[in-house]
């Protein structure tokens, strides 16, 4: 019924003749219809699952200990299998099955560190599953093993920061860099870009070296991931080096508006080395990858931030959000992100500057007045311009 409801509406839009929905029609009847379990089929196999591990939990404890790791994996077979079944036969989710079976090969790995009276204080498990996980979505490719793989990942990231090595360092790098070059889908492709920007704020522990900035060289750094990235990557991800720039220089102003920081948190030499970098990243992104000049806005934080009052941050914060919205107003883009931006930066600038001193009505009536006045400049400006008369 859906399908010959689809064809007459297509009839009806002028998409296809009658003579092609009568060959759509007839071809879809040819098809054999997907085989489905019985009802009380599945009832059954719930039920016999639930007595298997009721029996399995009730006799855990006078189990042999290889028993217990022989008896996981399998359960993690069996879930393979049927997930194999699954597909062939075309009569449930394999993946589903699969993820069953990914969750056993993680219950194995945690019954044999228990069994062994093992540490299980360290990233191996989520290394493990990580890495399983990947296998999967690279043989597979369905989004739900992706999901798993960058929770994992995330699991890594958490767990590791106080302890990572070198080695564990490079080979996540690797792993995650990877999993972006290799794979086209968007999904894919956001969760590596944001498990590679995790792993350069897991540098911060690593090499000793205490200072602000992590993040922000940390951006700088992804900037090079897009010569190795399609333009459908690429425009994918400008979103996100756009979003996290722009909630950077919020938590910087945040930071310095309200905290007191030494001037041993701070190094003059690596703020003057930022604003050149900066420059560098704006000369590249204005010659190749031109919507994503903003970054560069980030290179005088360094420099504002030994300013105790946080009034040059407040300022860059502003020029940069106004500046944002007429450009893309002007070339009638989006202007979503800019007003998201625009707006945490008020409220930012509310709480640091004006929370004991005016209220927060009046100071939103004082910003909108102002919004008004340089509006009516533009419109003016742009009329002159135009050789409009006013």
């Amino acid at each position: 019924m859906e399908l010959k409801r689809k064809l007459k509406r297509w009839q009806e839009e002028g998409l296809i003749d009658q003579v092609t929905a009568e060959k759509i029609q007839a071809f879809e009847q040819q098809q054999p219809a997907p085989s489905k379990l019985p009802l009380l089929l599945i009832i059954g196999l719930i039920f016999f699952s639930l007595a298997v591990f009721s029996f399995i939990a009730a006799n855990w404890q006078m189990m042999p200990a290889f028993a217990k790791i022989g008896l996981v994996l399998l359960l993690m077979w069996l879930f393979y299998g049927f997930g194999q079944l699954a597909e062939r036969k075309q009569f449930s989710r394999p993946h589903i099955f699969r993820l069953l079976g990914l969750a056993m090969f993680g219950a194995s790995i945690i019954v044999t560190i228990q069994t062994f009276h093992l540490s299980l204080s360290t990233s191996v498990l989520g290394w493990a599953l990580f890495l399983a996980s990947l296998a999967h979505h690279f043989y597979w490719k369905h989004v739900a093993y992706a999901i798993v793989a960058f929770f994992f990942g995330l699991q890594i990231l958490s767990t590791s920061i106080n302890f990572i090595g070198w080695v564990e360092w490079l080979a996540f790098v690797a792993a995650a860099f990877a999993w972006f070059y290799f794979n086209r889908a968007s999904v894919v492709t956001v969760f590596s870009w944001l498990l590679l920007f995790g792993s350069g704020l897991m540098l911060w522990p690593l090499v000793d070296y205490e200072n602000m900035l992590w993040p922000i060289w940390t951006l700088f750094a992804l900037v090079g991931l897009l010569f190795l990235a399609t333009l459908e990557k690429e425009k994918l991800l400008r979103p996100f080096y756009l979003g996290i720039g722009g909630l950077q220089l919020i938590i910087y102003l945040a930071i310095r508006g309200e905290a007191e920081l030494t001037f041993i948190d701070l190094n003059l030499a690596e703020s003057i080395a930022l604003l050149v970098v900066a420059a560098g990243i704006f000369a590249l992104c204005f010659f190749r990858f031109r919507p994503l000049v903003w970054l560069a806005a980030l290179g005088p934080i360094g420099l504002l931030l030994f300013d105790d009052t946080a009034i040059g941050l407040a300022i860059l914060a502003e020029l940069t959000g106004l500046a944002y919205l007429a450009v893309a107003h002007r070339r009638d883009e989006s202007l979503a992100l800019g007003f998201v931006y625009f707006i945490l930066v008020q409220f930012v600038l509310y709480f640091i500057y004006a929370w004991e001193r005016l209220d927060m009505s009046l100071f939103f009536l004082v910003g909108a007045l102002l919004l008004f006045a340089l509006s009516g400049i533009a419109w003016w400006i742009n009329r002159k311009k135009a050789g409009v008369p006013t």
